[in-house]
């Protein structure tokens, strides 16, 4: 009878644990100063993106130094030829050239952006959350020049990375930027956003991935080029279920009675987010708060997902006077970061913080944050710094 050598079966379990984990997401942004100094500057073969390509990113603008001109990623080939130009607001150039597209509204927050093209169809596309915005034909014979130097977070025009502009540095915040050497379609371009940023939906494309987010993130940075995990997308938190389970074992005793307390220390980690933390209490901004918890409501048994905060974002957001993202390029960006009154013009970003994020939307879930917001006011005047955080976490968990 044939056996199977002893040895191969551990070599099988290792190649299966290599394919298993290879592929994972990693819930890890960048985030780039605003200056132009802070990059990440690579010279890949690019000649797998030759013919047909697919960039997609999850961009947050964090900067109103230009209207339009804020560019996450340059590639110049090595004739000082730009390339691929790309900026938060999906101001994508092809060959030198722009692409027609309907201008997205300016709302903060993050945004999915995706930019295509083949040499096989001759038209390069533009997609913002989920929906193409744009196209334009391209000429005919034209192929991605090689060799090149790709840049994120600035706007380059010298091969080798020099002659940085500027005008158009970055300045944001990037997550789960992948390049693809395929023309992805529109549907599946949809379903990467409906997905949500926190999803491994881009591992189905993992056999046509050229450059993974994963890559990225181990490549050499320069200037003010942060790490931050993603508390949203995080893996590592205890299911409710489990909780509840732990909390029973080890916090009471067979008989012991407990008391529920809606409020908890963990609670009260999002005031360390950063429309919250160092910034001014006010009572204003509480009861604005609390008018978006009522809304939300109406949503009742819904997902917090990309797609419902798009809508609220769109539908439902309060314009205060004098705090569009326009009308801010014209003012120091530093007047409105001494208060929470910022939210007036971000509304809806407070959902991407874990603890509403991919839940499901019920009574006790705005009840809880409606009651935390209720002992916030007591503080009204005070800055959301540590020692009120503390304060929170030890008094009223």
């Amino acid at each position: 009878m044939y056996r199977v050598p002893v040895v191969l079966v551990p070599l099988f379990l290792v190649a299966i644990l290599q394919l298993t984990t290879s592929h994972e997401v990693t819930y890890k942004s960048l985030t780039f100063g605003k200056d132009t100094s802070s990059y990440i500057l690579m010279s890949p073969d690019m000649s797998p993106l030759q013919e047909e390509l697919t960039i997609c990113s999850w961009i947050k603008r964090m900067s109103n130094h230009q209207k339009n001109a804020q560019y996450w990623l340059s590639y110049v080939a090595s004739a000082n030829y730009e390339e691929i130009i790309i900026s938060d607001t999906a101001l994508y150039y092809l060959f030198r050239d722009g692409t027609s597209y309907t201008h997205p509204s300016l709302t903060t927050g993050w945004h999915h952006i995706c930019c295509t093209w083949s040499y096989s169809s001759r038209t390069k596309r533009v997609y913002y959350d989920g929906v193409q915005i744009g196209s334009e034909s391209t000429p005919s014979g034209r192929k991605l020049n090689i060799p090149g130097s790709l840049m994120l977070g600035q706007l380059h025009q010298g091969y080798g990375g020099g002659t940085i502009q500027s005008c158009c540095y970055f300045g944001g915040e990037m997550f789960q930027t992948n390049f693809f050497s395929t023309e992805l379609s529109s549907s599946q371009i949809k379903e990467m956003y409906s997905q949500g940023r926190c999803s491994n939906y881009t591992q189905n494309f993992s056999d046509v991935t050229f450059l993974s987010w994963e890559e990225i993130l181990q490549k050499d940075r320069h200037g003010n080029v942060t790490e931050k995990d993603l508390d949203e997308c995080s893996t590592d938190n205890t299911h409710p279920t489990e909780e509840e389970e732990t909390t029973e074992e080890e916090g009471t005793f067979e008989g012991e009675e407990t008391t529920e307390n809606p409020v908890n220390s963990t609670s009260w980690r999002f005031l360390r987010g950063e429309h919250f933390y160092n910034k001014k209490i006010s009572r204003d901004m509480i009861s604005r708060m609390t008018g978006r918890l009522d809304l939300l409501l109406e949503f009742y048994n819904h997902t917090v997902d990309d797609a419902l905060i798009k809508h609220l974002e769109k539908h439902h957001t309060d314009k205060a006077p004098g705090n569009s993202i326009e009308e801010v390029e014209d003012r120091e960006s530093e007047e409105m970061t001494d208060s929470l009154e910022l939210f007036l013009t971000d509304n809806w970003e407070f959902l991407t913080d874990r603890m509403f994020y991919m839940k499901i939307v019920t009574e006790d879930l705005i009840s809880g944050m409606t009651e935390r917001l209720d002992l916030l006011a007591e503080f009204s005047g005070h800055l959301c710094d540590d020692s009120i955080i503390n304060h929170l976490e030890k008094h009223h968990a």
